[in-house]
């Protein structure tokens, strides 16, 4: 029988969060650079048809799960670490190749409302392109894997740049019931009024008093604080 576990996934912190609010502390890992794009060699460019635990699935679960109080490295609840992958595999809930047998997959598609991540209550549901993301990675043998994924600062179309980097680096804080800082980034609206007022910038870039976001890390590689600029400064056209 497999281990219950239990995570709130709330769907990671671009938190555009003022000087003296909590902020949404997760131990979030810093992305491969750039490819660089150009005329540079990307000597471990991402294949499209694979899932990337660093890329992909390790910022997921950072801002989702590995939260203070729960699968962070000092709680660890229920013995269940989702901070490194070490202690994703340590935790024994994936089994590589089978879904089936992998408690990772399992809550986060369970349907009773005692065992679903994340529970009905938070108010916040994942999206099929992430659920898809974590049973890709496990089917395709749950490696330790990454890229350098190639970024072009003039491609930043809201559907296809914009929305998927807040909802896999912010909106791990700031969606659902009680969104951290009193700000939500879930759809069209609230990102581009963020960007109208600066909060989004001033996050990204670490200034006007704000620190820098994701919170503790680096933050976003360059190249992607130019393109959500260029976003900014073409209007925040939402296409």
């Amino acid at each position: 029988m497999k281990t219950r576990f239990h995570f709130p996934i709330a769907l990671l912190t671009t938190g555009l969060l003022m000087t003296g609010m909590n902020s949404c502390k997760h131990e979030i890992p810093v992305l491969p650079p750039d490819g660089g794009g150009g005329d540079t060699i990307n000597p471990n460019p991402c294949d499209p048809g694979t899932v990337y635990f660093q890329n992909d699935v390790l910022p997921f679960l950072v801002a989702n799960c590995a939260q203070p109080d729960c699968h962070d490295q000092a709680t660890q609840q229920n013995n269940v670490g989702l901070f490194s992958y070490n202690s994703v595999m340590g935790s024994g809930i994936v089994t590589p190749g089978n879904t089936g047998n992998s408690d990772l997959y399992e809550v986060i598609t369970d349907n009773d409302p005692n065992d679903m991540m994340p529970p009905p209550s938070s108010g916040i549901t994942l999206s099929a392109d992430q659920i898809q993301m974590i049973a890709t990675w496990i089917n395709q043998g749950a490696q330790n894997n990454s890229c350098l994924p190639d970024c072009d600062p003039a491609l930043f179309t809201y559907t296809a740049t914009i929305a998927p980097m807040i909802q896999n680096n912010c909106q791990g804080c700031h969606s659902g019931a009680s969104p951290d800082g009193g700000l939500t980034l879930t759809n069209y609206a609230q990102i581009s009024a963020a960007a109208a007022s600066g909060a989004l910038m001033a996050g990204l870039t670490g200034t006007q008093g704000v620190p820098m976001m994701p919170y503790n890390t680096n933050g976003l590689s360059a190249c992607q604080i130019e393109q959500v600029q260029n976003w900014i400064d073409a209007g925040t056209p939402n296409n």
